[in-house]
């Protein structure tokens, strides 16, 4: 909900919180760091420390990193929670991260660039490190699939693997009725 900031700033934060969203001009326009990537803090309290990125905001141009830049913060106590306190990952801003290169293991500056696929013939966007010219692969997040289950309505491996048309030479595969009433008869060219 966008509220209007004369009114925002007139109301308290816990009937509407506020939005801390970025203006669209001031967000990146290509990010060259994805969820999964091992990333280096290179300032702040955790600077040197590496980790994979578990969370992208594209809002706020920030990443939370796995263990690093953590908060205390107060949640109500349970036997999860004896203390009431829990430690939570906060975000920390994409500049002060850099990937790491899987060549010499340091951080290092990413360059964009177009690659054409030879097999697809395909435009795609790689990464690569500025000082050693490495490819660095974006990572495939498969943990989705974890919780797939099958359910009444998929069809089994033996089903999908089986044969259940056999074309045969005399007959062709659309009926010759069926092909007259789906043809434009006013086509001059065919």
């Amino acid at each position: 909900m966008r509220v209007h900031r004369s009114i925002l700033h007139a109301m308290s934060s816990r009937v509407a919180p506020r939005d801390k969203s970025l203006p669209k001009d001031l967000r990146l326009k290509r990010w060259k760091i994805v969820k999964g990537d091992t990333v280096m803090v290179i300032s702040g309290k955790d600077r040197g420390k590496t980790g994979p990125v578990t969370q992208i905001s594209r809002k706020t141009n920030s990443v939370c990193v796995n263990g690093l830049k953590l908060a205390t913060k107060c949640v109500p106590k349970t036997e999860d929670t004896p203390s009431g306190t829990t430690q939570v990952e906060m975000p920390i801003h994409v500049s002060n991260v850099a990937l790491i290169d899987p060549s010499t293991k340091l951080p290092t500056k990413v360059m964009l660039a177009t690659y054409v696929n030879p097999d697809t013939q395909r435009k795609e966007s790689r990464r690569y490190a500025i000082g050693t010219g490495t490819y660095i692969p974006k990572p495939v997040d498969l943990s989705y699939q974890q919780a797939w289950a099958d359910g009444v309505l998929d069809t089994v491996p033996e089903a999908v693997s089986k044969v259940s048309f056999q074309p045969s030479g005399r007959q062709p595969p659309f009926p010759v009725d069926v092909m007259r009433e789906v043809k434009n008869r006013y086509k001059k060219h065919f």
